[in-house]
């Protein structure tokens, strides 16, 4: 049987278990934040470079890409 002593008891043992979880996806989070850090550096880097050895390729597609955003939006 419980009483009314085990209530406190319980809510901190449930407040224990709600900190631990929210560490645990905080750590978790963490993690992949710095995953997606470093894996857009390394495709600014790779556009980067790119663009300084096709100048001319790299206006050709930004035109294209213009021209496609331009259609699409006047459909509607």
């Amino acid at each position: 049987m419980s009483t009314s002593n085990d209530q406190p008891h319980h809510a901190l043992d449930l407040t224990t278990q709600a900190r631990e979880a929210v560490r645990k996806v905080s750590g978790h989070l963490n993690e992949q934040a710095n995953v997606i850090r470093d894996a857009t550096a390394v495709v600014r880097y790779n556009t980067q470079d790119f663009i300084q050895n096709n100048p001319w390729q790299s206006v050709a597609i930004a035109a294209g890409i213009g021209f496609l955003v331009g259609v699409v939006v006047s459909r509607r």
